[in-house]
């Protein structure tokens, strides 16, 4: 891989890029880097490169010509460069811009300075890149950090390939803590399972490690992790409740099963990976019905018309109670499920679990876990005495909040299970 510089300033690199990796990888002749000094593109005979703004303003910009004359002759010298522009306004550089970065064979990369660059000189780029929201004196320092990043992805600059992949947001996630030797040092122990020799439980202790590390400190990454770095360790069920399930005036009822709620839902689990869907109702009639919509979608013509259907469908289990639910799933786990209730609004006496603690504890447990709807007007009292958990309320806009029980299931699936 080779890196062109367009810089002001050539002998900022020198020492960073004379020693560790950086400097292995040049004498391998597997990264090659050519300083280009701006000012040899000046015209006028004190090489001026900067000029004050057009409209007033404190500071200079550099000028068009030296540095559109620059890329020009970059571009001419090389086959096919992909030219950056290292800028506060550009999208942020991570690793999956240093990963698209290392696919390139020649990268140009043109170092601002003082307010910036004359306008012009932007259509003359392939992008603008930014390594952070603050301010640095110019582009060299962050020319350095996409240089040290891309290079190491480079085959061959790193002594162990293994290296690369488990780095600090290869998979999204913070990197797991390390130790080394001494196994004690000041009542300060290595944690047991990195001294246990056994393999897969020092994997799983990473990961965990990963999840954890990444949801205390950079909780925003949790959301652009790639979802198989993200794939829950416990199976997750769903179980939508007709009984015990409260009217309007609060009284325990059994509400009616509908075909909508069933379709819907079981395309949601299916959708974001539940393990199974329960329909709990212990009405035998309404029971039989149900089994006659998911028959028709499994086994009957339905099923042949529309093969997605009845994918999803085939997650639907008809139980009575809540009871054979969990007895269901804990023959097919070796244990309970853990019991996650759900409603529209806070409930006192019990402190809810948010959806972000939700999702990190599945990350980490290997309990199983059963998320709870209810139908008419919500789950009853007895359900709420028994559930190990209380996820926090959808909160809308404003105090209005009515949403379906099948748009409810969609956006909690999608915030505990979504990418």
């Amino acid at each position: 891989m080779h890196f062109s510089v367009i810089t002001l300033f050539p002998e900022i690199f020198e020492s960073p890029l004379a020693g560790s990796i950086l400097k292995r990888a040049r004498d391998r002749q597997l990264v090659t880097i050519d300083l280009v000094d701006l000012r040899q593109y000046a015209r006028d005979r004190h090489r001026t490169t900067d000029d004050y703004p057009y409209g007033g303003g404190q500071g200079m910009v550099l000028k068009p010509e030296p540095l559109i004359e620059a890329i020009e002759d970059c571009r001419h010298k090389l086959k096919n460069p992909r030219v950056v522009l290292l800028s506060p306004r550009g999208r942020v550089f991570d690793h999956e811009v240093a990963a698209s970065m290392s696919r390139h064979e020649e990268i140009v990369l043109v170092c601002g300075r003082y307010e910036g660059v004359d306008e012009r000189v932007v259509g003359y780029t392939d992008d603008i890149l930014s390594i952070g929201d603050y301010t640095l004196s110019g582009g060299e320092i962050p020319a350095l950090a996409v240089i040290d990043t891309v290079a190491r992805l480079v085959p061959g600059v790193l002594g162990n390939e293994q290296s690369a992949r488990e780095d600090s947001f290869a998979e999204g996630l913070l990197e797991y803590p390390q130790y080394t030797r001494p196994a004690e040092y000041r009542g300060m122990e290595v944690p047991p399972v990195l001294l246990s020799g056994d393999h897969e439980e020092i994997r799983r202790w990473r990961r965990d490690m990963s999840v954890e590390m990444t949801a205390r400190l950079r909780p925003e990454l949790l959301a652009k992790a790639p979802s198989g770095a993200l794939k829950p360790r416990g199976k997750v069920y769903v179980a939508l409740l007709h009984y015990p399930v409260s009217d309007r005036r609060g009284d325990t009822v059994t509400s009616s099963i509908t075909n909508l709620d069933i379709h819907d839902i079981a395309r949601t689990c299916r959708t974001y990976g539940a393990a199974g869907f329960y329909v709990v109702n212990p009405v035998e009639t309404l029971q039989k019905l149900a089994a006659r919509i998911i028959d028709h979608w499994e086994r009957g013509y339905g099923g042949s018309y529309n093969s997605t259907r009845r994918e999803a469908l085939s997650l639907v289990r008809l139980r009575g109670t809540l009871d054979e639910a969990v007895a269901d799933v804990a023959r097919e786990c070796g244990t309970a499920p853990r019991l996650v209730a759900t409603s529209a609004r806070s409930r006192h006496g019990n402190e809810p679990i948010t959806f972000g603690k939700m999702r990190e504890m599945l990350l980490k447990d290997d309990v199983p876990c059963m998320i709870l709807l209810g139908t008419g007007w919500g789950l009853a009292d007895a359900v709420f005495a028994r559930s190990d958990l209380v996820l926090e309320p959808i909160a809308g806009r404003d105090d209005y909040n009515h949403l379906s029980v099948r748009a409810a299931s969609a956006i909690m699936l999608d915030r505990i299970l979504g990418r």
